[in-house]
């Protein structure tokens, strides 16, 4: 897997394109949720692009700090449907918390997790917070990685 990671201004027209395509076809028709996914903070995010011999293969958002949360934000986390099942979901979220340690060191990272991926998301250090939540018809719960100092 070859991991990009790129300012909204920095996305060639077809990997935009690949990015709004995934997203629909999980998000939209998959999960069948009619929502507003171009939401407005594209612009504002660094975008992570999985490919796989120039396919997009998975993908996330690096939300800035103070956009949702407090905090910077991974959302829009997705597989393609028919690479699911092995390691790239894990590689995937592994990748998005490494680049947002490095862009925004010594903060926490939130997300806002689909709550049945509760139990998944824990597998990599975020906590819930608070209680469940609809976020366009779907049980959502906020989780946070806290940072750990090392020195």
């Amino acid at each position: 897997m070859n991991y990009l990671l790129k300012a909204f201004q920095e996305l060639s027209a077809i990997e935009s394109m690949r990015v709004y395509q995934l997203r629909q076809q999980v998000f939209m028709l998959e999960q069948e949720c009619l929502y507003a996914d171009i939401d407005g903070a594209d612009p504002s995010c660094l975008h992570l692009l999985g490919m796989q011999e120039k396919q997009l293969i998975s993908y996330l958002r690096i939300v800035p700090p103070g956009h949702h949360f407090k905090e910077p934000a991974l959302g829009r986390i997705i597989v393609t449907p028919e690479k699911r099942g092995g390691n790239l979901g894990p590689e995937l979220i592994r990748t998005g918390i490494h680049q947002c340690r490095k862009i925004y060191p010594n903060q926490a990272i939130s997300i806002e997790a689909q709550y049945p991926l509760q139990t998944y998301y824990e597998q990599f250090g975020f906590v819930a917070l608070g209680s469940v939540y609809p976020v366009d018809n779907i049980p959502h719960i906020h989780m946070k990685l806290e940072f750990l100092d090392e020195s």
